[in-house]
Parts: C-alpha cells; structure tokens; sequence
C-alpha cells in the first residue's frame, strides 16, 4: 500500500496541477529544442536507431509534463510517434495531436508506470511533413472527466532535427 500512496500522491499533484496550466519551461535557444541521437550496434546506418526528441517541463520542478519522440528504428523500418504523458489525467479521454489547429492524430494509452503513461502511433510521412512545416504542436488532453486542456509544443528545430537523423 505504500507504494501506491507514493505513486497517488504525486499523481493527485499533478492532477491539480493541470487544472491551473502550470509554467512550463522551454530550452532559450530555439535550435535546441529538439534534441537528436543515434545508437546501435555499429555505426553503419542500417544498424542505427535514431530519434528527435523535445520534453516540456514544469519550469519550477523540471518535472516532465509531456515528452514527444519521432524514432527511426534500425534496418529502415517505419518511424514510430513516441508519448511520454504526465500520470494523473483523465485516460479515457485520450490525446489528440494537431498541429497549427489541424487535427493529426489521436493516441490511446499503451501502458503507465512510475515515470508516467505512454503511447506510440506509426509516424506516418503526412504528420511529419506536416510538423516539418508547422510552428506548433498541440498536444489535447483531459485532466480529468469533461473538461480538456492543450499544451502547445514549439515545432522551432524539428525540420532541422529531421533532416539530421534522416
């Protein structure tokens, strides 16, 4: 019972959380927002698994409210949308993905533990074109049942994020 309490207090923070946008902390230097990095067995690039990465975080705590990953796996198989998403908030609500208004996608949970909740969807050629031209993705959730909030992630850096791990 313990751990559970550990995890509910923090989930039940941040739940409220929510429901006051918190200040959310951003890299100064826009060309850094999104972060790249390969790895793999051999640099040969069959072998590599690259990704772009941006995290949005709670300014004060460095607590991660929403990570988002573009990954390319190995041997040139499809690139998969990756979601690292805060505990607390309203699950059957899913996340909607738009960007610059445009609805994208929508992502079920696949699984949450003590980091968080996360999801994955295939990264199809229209959404990251689609990112590659956007200024921001909007990341749609609830907190809790009847009520949604959208936490907008700069999209500054991901064409160039893109075209390094291409």
């Amino acid at each position: 019972m313990l751990s559970f309490y550990r995890l509910l207090v923090p989930a039940a923070a941040f739940s409220l959380a929510l429901l006051s946008p918190p200040a959310l902390a951003q890299s100064p230097n826009p060309d850094d927002l999104w972060q790249t990095r390969c790895a793999g067995p051999s640099r040969a690039p069959e072998t590599l698994t690259c990704e772009a990465s941006q995290s949005v975080r709670v300014k004060d705590s460095g607590q991660i409210v929403f990570k988002v990953d573009i990954i390319y796996p190995s041997k040139n198989a499809d690139p998969i949308l990756q979601m690292q998403a805060p505990l607390g908030f309203f699950l059957p609500g899913k996340i909607k993905l738009a960007v610059d208004g445009t609805p994208m996608s929508e992502l079920e949970v696949g699984t949450c533990d003590a980091r968080g909740c996360f999801l994955s969807a295939r990264a199809t050629t229209a959404m990251i074109d689609a990112m590659k031209a956007g200024a921001q993705l909007q990341i749609d959730f609830a907190p809790v049942a009847d009520k949604r909030q959208m936490i907008e992630v700069p999209l500054t850096g991901f064409s160039r994020a893109m075209t390094a791990i291409q």
